[in-house]
């Protein structure tokens, strides 16, 4: 059994922020910043592409209240959303990662080393796949 499954079905403690029909959010257990909350939904998949619309939908709505609790919370001068999914889906279920942005947290984003192409051919092969 997967751990994010055995959260949703209450058989692991978590910190539960909430729960909602289709999801449940929980604190990260190595956060970024304090309030760094994770959001998956009770259905077992791995990518944002296997949910249907109305879990991304209810996903992205608890993301906005988490978002705005830090905001109250923390004075939040911002917030950060990842998700990796598919093959780097670190723990086969899929998961939002929701955290506050602070002034001089020290967080950064670090890309990988080499060029990449950034032009309009790029741009059309990507907007003529969709």
């Amino acid at each position: 059994m997967c751990l994010f499954c055995d959260i949703a079905e209450h058989k692991f403690e978590a910190n539960i922020i909430c729960e909602t029909e289709k999801t449940i959010s929980f604190l990260d257990i190595a956060p970024v910043n304090e309030g760094h909350t994770l959001i998956i939904p009770k259905m077992h998949v791995d990518s944002i592409l296997d949910l249907p619309d109305d879990y991304v939908m209810e996903i992205t709505d608890v993301s906005r209240k988490i978002i705005r609790a830090f905001q109250k919370i923390y004075g939040a001068v911002g917030y950060g959303i990842m998700q990796n999914g598919g093959r780097n889906c670190e723990f086969g279920h899929f998961h939002f990662h929701v955290f506050p942005r602070l002034e001089n947290d020290g967080y950064d984003w670090i890309y990988p080393k080499g060029e990449k192409k950034v032009s309009k051919e790029v741009a059309k092969k990507i907007a003529d796949s969709m």
